[in-house]
């Protein structure tokens, strides 16, 4: 047993459960800043590929002269799109791994 247990035990039992309670307000907290990157990379690639097609479709109906501003946003948005799927591939495969772990 710990010295330090022995002279103080309560003041040991509420260090632990101050220790317990700072651990899963990170865990939240860290969770919740992962949750808001997500959703706004989501966004961001979602406003990307629309803007593609807003822009390829302007160029099909007469709108567009300029197809160099058509093909810069149709490049951005694919790849965006590839980097989401690498991200993508390798989340599952570290997910995988874990998984795969031996305790």
């Amino acid at each position: 047993m710990n010295p330090l247990n022995q002279l103080y035990p309560g003041a040991m039992r509420q260090i632990d459960q101050v220790a317990q309670t700072t651990s899963t307000k990170i865990t939240e907290k860290n969770t919740d800043i992962f949750t808001d990157l997500l959703n706004q990379s989501m966004n961001i690639l979602d406003a990307k590929q629309t803007e593609s097609t807003q822009a390829i479709q302007s160029l099909v109906d007469g709108s567009a002269d300029d197809l160099h501003t058509v093909m810069i946003k149709t490049t951005e948005a694919q790849l965006s799109l590839e980097v989401a799927v690498q991200l993508r591939n390798r989340a599952l495969e570290a997910y995988n791994e874990i998984k795969n772990m031996q305790f």
